[in-house]
């Protein structure tokens, strides 16, 4: 048996190490594929943000370059139709002369203007100058400048070197493309070379000029803690597992350990009871034979009918004692008695008097329960006290109530019982062992009885020391009148 339930854990331990290992490997695989991917997401938006960082730097060049065109005091506008190609011609002409080898005037046709134009109106001019910020868009967007007039070209070539791109509007095109992604996590950008703690991204080229003068990247302090939050459920559900899987290898082990102590006290107890019953059979035996192999006179006669009477009491007493507790498991049903504990403790105090020094403290208490029951309850814890202090046993039962229950307290002068096993004499069969020794007869059955009553009872019972020495029996039950 031991050997089986050996190899049995085994397995299951094996089983439990093995789901609770291919679990962890699988939150570690689900981790890693996560974080790769959060990595390339914040890369390509970072790319993206920087993209459109560009793209508004741009426009705030196109609209510098607009505002240059509506400047009357640095250029005129005008306008005149051109009857050959039958659009618009539109002229630029700076106020400063251009210096040597320069330009300060230039005429262009635009096609996109269809009507007949005769003279430069605020509409017109309008879509004249929008047209050219969509021309000088197009140039940025490809890295050049045209010189349209020399102050125009000079100053268009100076913005597109000088104006960097805004880390204020970098930063919130980067919050956008992260949102577009799905990552909402706090980030912080910095320039290559400093020190940032954390999961920080590639460093990105920023500058116009001199590209190596700005390298930026973004860097988020709690990278971990946010992967760690994508994946609650699934690492949530893996604990969940490896708990259940756990418990039931712990119940399971403990269901098997209990059977193995149960058939251990059921072995014990069956080596007890054959022994307790082998006695007064053999006995009965022997003196049935005696009466009929023997001459006997009517008084001799009676002595061994008797023995038999005794012998066959103590055989009676041993089944009820047996069947009462298997009864009272099954079936549960107590009767609604009134019970006066002082009448049942002088009932007991009669029948043991003899044995021990028994005696009953303070006033009565009357309630309802079973009295056959809680009778044959209060004898057991009796009997056991008297059984285990032959020399000089002094009980005393008392009885009390204490808010909505009943107290009875059993008291003894006896050898105690170990701490260890205090909780271990209610179980059924079980006896405080002794090694190879048994003074004092017993089938493990008495407290275990008195258990069930008290439950049956829906109370609760349990033993404490009784200083200088013994042992305290406490039985509570709902106090009903």
């Amino acid at each position: 048996m031991k050997k089986n339930i050996r190899f049995i854990f085994i397995l299951m331990s094996v089983c439990v190490a093995g789901i609770t290992l291919l679990q962890l490997y699988y939150s570690y695989t689900n981790y890693n594929v996560k974080q790769a991917s959060f990595e390339k997401d914040v890369e390509k938006a970072f790319s993206e943000a920087i993209d459109s960082a560009f793209v508004v730097r741009n426009e705030n060049i196109v609209k510098e370059f607009e505002g240059w065109l509506r400047d009357t005091t640095f250029v005129t506008l005008s306008c005149k139709w051109d009857e050959i190609k039958q659009m618009p011609v539109f002229t630029i002409k700076e106020r400063k002369l251009a210096g040597p080898g320069g330009q300060n005037e230039l005429s262009m046709n635009v096609m996109e203007i269809q009507d007949r134009v005769d003279s430069l109106t605020p509409v017109v001019k309008d879509k004249f100058v929008t047209k050219m910020g969509d021309i000088v868009r197009s140039g940025l967007k490809k890295g050049m400048v045209w010189y349209y007039t020399q102050g125009i070209g000079e100053r268009l070539s100076k913005r597109k070197d000088e104006m960097q791109i805004d880390i204020n509007v970098l930063e919130s095109e980067y919050t956008l493309a992260l949102k577009r992604k799905g990552i909402e996590l706090p980030f912080l950008l910095g320039v290559k070379g400093d020190s940032q703690s954390g999961f920080c991204s590639n460093s990105y080229n920023i500058g116009v000029k001199n590209p190596e003068d700005r390298q930026v990247r973004a860097c988020f302090n709690n990278a971990e803690l946010y992967l760690l939050k994508q994946l609650k459920w699934i690492i949530i559900s893996s604990l969940l597992l490896i708990i259940i899987t756990l418990f039931c290898f712990w119940y399971t082990a403990k269901v098997l350990l209990s059977q193995q102590k149960l058939s251990e006290l059921k072995d014990d107890f069956i080596s007890n009871m054959t022994h307790e019953i082998h006695s007064p059979l053999a006995s009965v035996i022997i003196t049935a034979e005696a009466l009929k192999g023997f001459e006997m006179t009517k008084e001799e006669r009676d002595n061994y009918i008797d023995i038999i009477l005794y012998q066959r009491a103590k055989l009676t007493a041993l089944t009820d004692d047996i069947l009462t507790g298997v009864k009272l498991e099954r079936k549960g049903q107590l009767t609604n008695d009134e019970i006066s504990l002082k009448d049942i403790a002088f009932t007991i105090i009669r029948d043991c008097s003899a044995k021990a020094n028994i005696q009953y403290i303070g006033n009565d208490v009357v309630f309802r329960g079973d009295k056959k029951h809680i009778i044959a309850a209060l004898s057991n814890l009796v009997e056991n006290a008297v059984k285990y202090n032959l020399d000089d046993s002094v009980v005393d039962i008392k009885g009390e109530v204490k808010g909505k229950e009943v107290v009875i307290t059993v008291s003894d002068n006896g050898p105690g019982i170990p701490n260890e096993y205090k909780q271990k004499v209610f179980d059924e069969f079980y006896r405080i062992p002794t090694g190879n020794v048994h003074t004092v007869k017993g089938y493990g059955l008495g407290l275990s009885y008195v258990k069930k009553v008290v439950k049956a009872h829906k109370g609760s019972v349990e033993v404490k020391d009784n200083h200088p020495k013994g042992s305290v029996f406490i039985i509570r039950i709902p106090y009903e009148l």
